[in-house]
């Protein structure tokens, strides 16, 4: 690209990010209250969602216009560092430990030491790597306090557990996933059995669960919105491999008509039992929500299930799925939808000059797809990779609902030709 290309590629972001930014101002003027940062806020409006996405956007773009290519790609090399720096913090539950301190005066990295057991110096530099990408800022000199980004931490353990999840299990699966690929033999495997994740440390079952319920708060909030589940009216809903059934717990206090039915493992629906108990006991006393598997259902659901297996095994889920549904089912399908800088017919096109993808602002899935394949050989797809396999399925997909969240939701239906 020529210099004068680039230039013109400059003046057309600045537009661009000018008039988003614009939108989102009109919006904050507009609000008596400051926003909110916990797991459960309210959602943006479409048009602030948008803006913000071009914004990002944008902000990525302009990363790669102006800075120096060496010193971006080593940027991109080391930034495990700074998530290891954002797990550190997560584990020494550093934000709940700032809930107590005054925003302006902060409290002494010495007094955070005290209370987490780190060293002191140590933790000092981790906080100032954090607090460099705006996650917690140094008011003064060692001392440190939590700000918008940082306090969603304090008031949300789920979300804490869901970056420890990534600090555990999926951050060793990825220290293996370079050997593994380079393997003349498992960079060809499909199995589970065979991945990086199987020489990754475990957090067990408990974290897992706990990880999941503040994954879905954290990334998965705008299916609730975004999805007509008033129109289902009464319906019940099968939540498959729902785990703790964390998605139905936060749909069933939104839409009190709905019926759940949370459908996994029995082990699994112990501690689904345990959640439930404790997060909505009317809900069970009252039979909205069943711990068992059922057929000819509304609606059948799945979060984060696909994406955890490869083609083939997708396909005879969705057809168990298919056998159990009546003539009027439907198939929701909530995972992270992979677009890529050329777009797809089936989503939103970002606005010129930005890549149809809004690039930055959407690459979390592309690094969940590596997640993916390292912790059992799953994957994140593509709009036209998901309608591929449910054809094979005997369904297809009628419309995907971009959710103003990193998960969207598949709709599936019965193919008339099946």
């Amino acid at each position: 690209m020529s210099n004068a290309e680039r230039a013109q590629q400059l003046r057309d972001l600045l537009r661009l990010l000018n008039d988003s930014a614009e939108v989102i101002i009109k919006d904050w003027e507009g609000s008596e209250q400051t926003a909110p940062v916990e797991s459960g806020a309210p959602l943006p409006t479409p048009e602030v969602y948008e803006a913000t996405r071009i914004v990002t956007g944008a902000c990525g773009m302009f990363l790669d216009l102006v800075q120096e290519p060496g010193s971006r790609l080593t940027e991109i090399a080391c930034v495990y560092f700074l998530s290891r720096a954002l797990h550190v913090a997560a584990q020494a539950r550093v934000a709940e430990i700032l809930a107590d301190a005054d925003p302006t005066e902060g409290m002494s990295a010495a007094l955070i030491s005290e209370k987490t057991g780190i060293n002191d110096q140590k933790l000092t530099r981790v906080l100032r790597t954090l607090s460099s990408v705006h996650v917690f800022k140094e008011v003064r000199n060692g001392y440190f306090a939590n700000n918008r980004t940082s306090d969603a931490l304090a008031r949300d353990h789920y979300l804490s557990d869901w970056l420890l999840l990534h600090g555990l299990e999926y951050y060793t699966a990825a220290d293996q996933l370079l050997p593994l690929l380079f393997d003349k033999v498992k960079t060809n495997a499909t199995s589970d059995r065979i991945t990086a994740w199987q020489d990754a440390m475990g957090a067990g079952l408990r974290n897992w669960t706990r990880g999941m319920i503040g994954g879905g708060r954290a990334i998965a909030s705008g299916i609730h919105s975004d999805y007509p589940w008033e129109a289902l009216g009464s319906s019940t809903i099968v939540d498959v491999g729902g785990g703790a059934g964390g998605t139905s717990l936060d749909l069933a206090g939104r839409f009190p008509n709905l019926r759940f039915v949370v459908e996994d493992l029995p082990s699994t629906i112990q501690q689904a039992q345990a959640v439930w108990t404790r997060e909505y006991p009317e809900a069970l006393q009252r039979g909205r929500v069943k711990l068992q598997p059922i057929k000819g259902a509304e609606v059948y659901f799945m979060r984060a299930i696909l994406h955890d297996w490869p083609d083939d095994q997708c396909v005879t889920i969705l057809s168990h799925l298919r056998a159990a549904m009546g003539p009027d089912s439907i198939i929701l399908v909530a995972d992270q939808v992979v677009n890529t800088t050329v777009g797809s017919p089936l989503l939103k096109a970002a606005p010129p000059p930005l890549p149809l993808n809004y690039g930055i602002a959407r690459y979390f899935g592309n690094m969940h797809d590596l997640t993916m394949m390292a912790i059992n050989n799953g994957m994140e797809r593509t709009p036209e990779m998901s309608d591929t396999i449910a054809k094979r399925a005997g369904l297809k997909v009628t419309k995907i609902w971009e959710c103003r969240s990193i998960i969207y939701t598949a709709e599936l239906r019965v193919r008339e030709d099946s």
